[in-house]
């Protein structure tokens, strides 16, 4: 089978060493395999978004000659695909609408905070001013094999409940988008940051809900700040600027490499062909997490 992987990333804000470190693996987890990387931005969720953000996200790969090998895809392109997915989980018998407001459901759920506990599986609402939920049969185990993290096996009725895949206010979920793009692009293995481990669960559910191939997944360790907080805007990440020359090293020696002196001056392009026929993804087996080094 032919390997396409991906990098998609949300334009939140700028990419940090943490984002860098997850498209640096998974671009050459693609390389190694002779097979395609493509890049997709997540822009679905306009009210989280920065204005800008996506351009600077692309031109900080290409300047860090992480070369994609498609033309990018917009998740904010594809809202009829995932209009006509829902149609079809709801002709299926397999969605319904819901009303409930986050807090009633944390309210419903002291045991298990953001589990959805059936509250409006059989009222039969139709109002469009209402979340769409997947029903989640009990019990419900879903099981897939991680190459990094090993075997899991998830209640996903005892987790998560009813799974939301089109919000409220009309914008479509994460679980949903994701589903959708990973098929249509024929991507066969996601490599990502521990952080989504827990979500995949959900995503193999919804690819057997709607007949689409479930890739590989192999999820990298997340990058955590000296106090053990991932890396991200909110616990003071530093963005990642166009041209920053260290922040290749910084990322390939969170991979698990590293990187000689002599080496270490030269071009983002040069560092990953010298990684390529080096790295060894299997070196991060099992860990969940790993530090980024002390800035100067």
């Amino acid at each position: 089978m032919h390997y396409v992987g991906r990098f998609a990333p949300s334009p939140t804000g700028p990419l940090h060493l943490g984002s860098i470190v997850t498209a640096v693996g998974s671009f050459l987890h693609a390389r190694q395999a002779g097979g395609e990387w493509l890049v997709r931005i997540e822009d679905i969720d306009p009210p989280r978004e920065v204005p800008g953000a996506a351009a600077n996200i692309l031109r900080t790969l290409e300047t860090l000659g992480l070369e994609w090998d498609r033309s990018v895809l917009y998740q904010s392109s594809r809202h009829a695909a995932y209009g006509e997915a829902i149609e079809r989980l709801f002709r299926a018998g397999h969605a319904f609408r819901c009303d409930c407001s986050r807090s009633a459901v944390r309210a419903a759920n002291d045991a298990t905070p953001g589990r959805y506990p059936g509250t409006c599986r059989d009222k039969a609402l139709t109002s469009p001013d209402t979340a769409v939920r997947v029903r989640v049969a009990e019990p419900s185990l879903i099981r897939f094999s991680d190459g990094l993290q090993g075997e899991q096996a998830t209640r996903l009725d005892a987790t998560t409940g009813d799974y939301i895949v089109l919000r409220r206010d009309g914008l479509p979920a994460y679980h949903l988008a994701v589903v959708l793009d990973d098929a249509s692009q024929g991507v066969t293995t996601v490599v990502r940051g521990m952080d989504l481990l827990d979500s995949t669960a959900a995503h193999v559910h919804l690819q057997g809900l709607l007949g689409v191939p479930t890739p590989a997944y192999w999820h990298l360790p997340i990058v955590v700040n000296a106090e053990g907080q991932k890396l991200s805007k909110q616990t003071g990440a530093a963005p990642v600027h166009a041209g920053d020359s260290k922040i290749a090293v910084a990322a390939l020696e969170l991979l698990g490499l590293t990187v000689p002196v002599e080496l270490q001056a030269e071009p983002p392009l040069a560092l990953w062909r010298w990684a390529q026929s080096r790295w060894r993804i299997d070196s991060l087996r099992d860990r969940s997490a790993v530090t980024e080094p002390r800035r100067e």
